[in-house]
Order: C-alpha cells, then sequence, then structure tokens
C-alpha cells in the first residue's frame, strides 16, 4: 500500500524506499555532526549566571560549589545532586524547576529558562561530559539476559473435567478484575463474579471454570509450578480470603486469612511455603500454606496496599499502595531492603523478571518503571506510558513486559524498554458486543502466555483478548 501526502500521488515501492533511505542517511549525518553537550561548553555558563552567588569559589551554601565541574560532581551536604543518565531524578533539575517560589533556586532574581534547563537536562542525560574530549559518565541499562531453565522436567497443569457449578446471575456484563498465565502451561485464568473462567491461552477456547463463592476474585497468581492457583479477594467491607486450588483436578487445597474486608493483593512464594497478601488495612500478611498461621505483619505502608509480588528466586517481595510507595522486602522474613520512589499515585502492579533481578510497576500517574533491585535504581521510566494512567504490567518468559491502561491500549515493551506493540482493546471488539455509547471500553489486566507468543488483556465489559507478540 502505498503512502500518500495531502493532495500528493502515493509514492511508488521503489520511490518510497529511496526517499526512506535518504531519510535514514541524513538522520544518521546530523547525529554524527549533532555537537556533545559538555559542562565547560555549555552548562558552566549557565550555573555562573545563575547559582554563582551562593554557590561559587566565594559563597558555597549546603556546601555546593558549582563553579567547577569537580565541585558539581562532589555535589552538596545532602549528597551527589546530578546522576548520569537521570536528569527526571538528579536534585539539580529538580531545585532550579520547582513549581514552588520559596523551593526554586536560584531563590532572588530571575528563574532558569527552560531552554537552559533543557540543556542541563540533556547534560546529565547524555553522561555528565566534562569536555569534548572527555568519555561520558557510565548510564545504566536494563541488560536483560533470559534466567536458565528452572523446569524440573514436569509438564504445567492443564485442567481437565472440572465439576460444573451454577454462576450467580449479574444484571451486566461482569468486568476481568484479575487475569494470570500459567507460566508452564498454555492455560490462563481470568476472574468472573463468584467464579474463576480457564481457557486456552493461544486459542481462548473454555477449558472449565473454577467457583469461588468467597465473592469477587480481585487477585489470580500461579505458583512457579504451574501446578497451583492462587485466588483472593471477597466481599468489599465484609469479607476476605485467599483459595488455593489444584489447576489440574480444581480441587480446592487451602484458605488462608480471614479479612474483615476483601483483599486487593496477593502472590504465594516460588516454593510455595508463604502466601503474601495486601490489605486496605495497610497491612502486609505472610501466612504458612502448610498450617495456615500468620508468620508475619508487615506495617510499613500508610495507605491500602495494592500491590504484592514475590521475586521468582524468592529472595525479594515487592509491595505497592495507593499513594505510590513502593517498598522492597526480604522475602522470608519479611525485613525491609529499601524503597522505590518514582510514583506519585497509586500503585497498580507489581511484576518480576524472570531472573529476579528487576521489578517493574505501574501506576495512576501513567508511568511504567523498570527498576534495578540492588540499589532502586529506575533502569528505564516511562512516564506517559498510558496516558490516564497505567492499570496493569507483567513480565513475559524473556523479559519482555505488558501494559495497559486507561488510554484503551495495552502495549509490548521489549527487554531493553521500548514499545514494540500497541493493541487496542475497542477495535477487537465486535460491534454487538460494545459497551453503550459514551462508555469508554478499558482494558483492566495484561498477562503473557508461557511461551510468550500470545499477550493476553481481560476488559471492562468482561471479554478476554489476545494478540500474537511477533
Amino acid at each position: 500500500m502505498g503512502t500518500r501526502g495531502a493532495g500528493s500521488p502515493a509514492l511508488s515501492q521503489r520511490g518510497f524506499f529511496s526517499w526512506l533511505l535518504v531519510c535514514v542517511v541524513a538522520s544518521a549525518q546530523a547525529a554524527a555532526d549533532a555537537p556533545l553537550i559538555t559542562y565547560e561548553d555549555h552548562v558552566a555558563a549557565i550555573l555562573k549566571k545563575h547559582c554563582a552567588a551562593c554557590h561559587g569559589d566565594g559563597k558555597q551554601e549546603g556546601d555546593l560549589n558549582l563553579a567547577s565541574f569537580a565541585g558539581l560532581m562532589k555535589g552538596s551536604g545532602g549528597g551527589e545532586i546530578v546522576i548520569a543518565g537521570r536528569s527526571g531524578g538528579s536534585r539539580l533539575i529538580e531545585v532550579i524547576t520547582a513549581p514552588d517560589d520559596g523551593d526554586r533556586m536560584p531563590p532572588e532574581g530571575d528563574r532558569v529558562p527552560p531552554e537552559a534547563v533543557a540543556m542541563i537536562e540533556k547534560w546529565i542525560d547524555t553522561g555528565l561530559r566534562e569536555n569534548a574530549g572527555s568519555s561520558a559518565a557510565a548510564i545504566r541499562t536494563l541488560g536483560f539476559q533470559a534466567a536458565a531453565a528452572t523446569d524440573d522436567g514436569a509438564p504445567g497443569a492443564v485442567p481437565a473435567n472440572l465439576a460444573s457449578f451454577t454462576r450467580p446471575a449479574t444484571r451486566r456484563a461482569y468486568p476481568v478484575l484479575a487475569l494470570a498465565a500459567s507460566p508452564r502451561a498454555p492455560v490462563v485464568a481470568a476472574s468472573g463474579y463468584a467464579a474463576i473462567d480457564l481457557s486456552d491461552s493461544a486459542t481462548r477456547s473454555p477449558l472449565g471454570a473454577l467457583e469461588f463463592p468467597e465473592g469477587e476474585p480481585l487477585v489470580l497468581a500461579f505458583s512457579r509450578t504451574g501446578r497451583l492457583l492462587l485466588a483472593a479477594g471477597g466481599k468489599p467491607v465484609q469479607s476476605g480470603a485467599v483459595v488455593l486450588f489444584d489447576v489440574a483436578t480444581g480441587k480446592r487445597l487451602a484458605s488462608l486469612a480471614d479479612e474483615a474486608d476483601a483483599i486487593i493483593a496477593a502472590d504465594i512464594s516460588p516454593d510455595e511455603r508463604l502466601v503474601a497478601i495486601g490489605c486496605t488495612s495497610r497491612k502486609v500478611k505472610l501466612f504458612s500454606t502448610e498450617d495456615g498461621s500468620l508468620k508475619t505483619t508487615i506495617d510499613k505502608h500508610t495507605d491500602w496496599v495494592t500491590a504484592v509480588a514475590f521475586s521468582p528466586d524468592g529472595k525479594y517481595l515487592a509491595t505497592g499502595d495507593r499513594i505510590g510507595n513502593i517498598h522492597l522486602w526480604d522475602g522470608a522474613t519479611g525485613g525491609v531492603i529499601l524503597p522505590l520512589s518514582e510514583h506519585k499515585q497509586a500503585v497498580r502492579a507489581v511484576s518480576w523478571r524472570s531472573d529476579s533481578a528487576v521489578v517493574a510497576s505501574c501506576g495512576e500517574d501513567g508511568k511504567v518503571v523498570w527498576w534495578d533491585v540492588r540499589d532502586g535504581w529506575p533502569l528505564t521510566n516511562k512516564p506517559d506510558a498510558h496516558a490516564g494512567g497505567a492499570l496493569d504490567c507483567r513480565f513475559g518468559p524473556q523479559g519482555e513486559l505488558a501494559t495497559c491502561g486507561r488510554d484503551g491500549t495495552v502495549k509490548l515493551w521489549s527487554a531493553d524498554g521500548k514499545e514494540t506493540k500497541k493493541f487496542s482493546v475497542a477495535d477487537d471488539t465486535p460491534v454487538d458486543a460494545k459497551p453503550p455509547a459514551g462508555v469508554k471500553l478499558l482494558p483492566t489486566r495484561v498477562a503473557i502466555a508461557a511461551d510468550g507468543a500470545t499477550v493476553l488483556a481481560g476488559d471492562t465489559a468482561g471479554r478476554l483478548h489476545g494478540w500474537a507478540t511477533k
């Protein structure tokens, strides 16, 4: 198909590729000719003009000297103020762009103009070069390598001949509030009202259903072996519980927790010995799957705990809350390790990469963040991944990440954090199944099939969608 411009005929295939080649060469040449942004050539003059009165050779408030490259790199009494590759997390940018007059620097005189701020940001993001002969400071990247296979040879469980039951009637389609894909079999679990539907992840053909009389299943998670399915939820402001099912038979194996409100976040540890839950009481609780006893209570969050996930190696537990806080804990004891600070609104989900080196998070601020768990460094931050808010994120087997949001889209991100695919649930819905006019159809949850070939999403109309990843 040709490409048309306004009032111009379609380019021929040969003409199109010739034009494309010219653009590529021109872009490459422009990049090669672009001057390096350095401290000596671009940044020093800005800082001298706006900051030297308080942070120069003569006066150094806060023990900060911006009159030299060495002084800038040393930082202040509070620590470093510029971080290579991360202008958004650099204290220097924060203080010169602060919206409050009382917080912004310089405190008197003209503020640093936007074009000068952009220059400093570009200098930071391209590696903090001192001069044209300097090398860029190391900038961390995602650097994913697929973890070695840990499969013990046992195939993933596939449900068969599950018992039938009568579903309670609902007045309208019930949204998919929870979704999970088995890590070892072509099985996907999606929530309904008082029920969980199991389907083939490739074809979406039904494999049976599980009854959940506890109420609304708000969380679904397969164990690492794929033999167990965790379902958590309940009845809001009445009761909450966690149920463990045998995936192959549908048998209820255990029921844990007895909360006064529905459980909104939960996960099972890789060794299947612990279940962690997040509560509206602002607590994280760890229960034994062997005897149901409460092992640990974490009372650190200051708002509802909205996301809980064990790392694949079991070393860590990540939790997020309704005001944007994320904490990393010891996966066995619940001991505090470090906070992860980037989100400004509710955290909707956290998901671990298969090598346990990176955890991803998404939130109502629209951000999707990939975190290095060694020190809480945000390796990649997509501040506008989903306009209006990001609702879910899930890693696939090769480090790819699926996300969905209030913009109505499902996105697939490569292992190095680049957007590779975008899908619309509205475009994948028949006209006769779409909601009434004025009601927006949204994807609610996402998952990636065990073989990585299909990205799946549930929506507000209760439908399950699937798209090929390749």
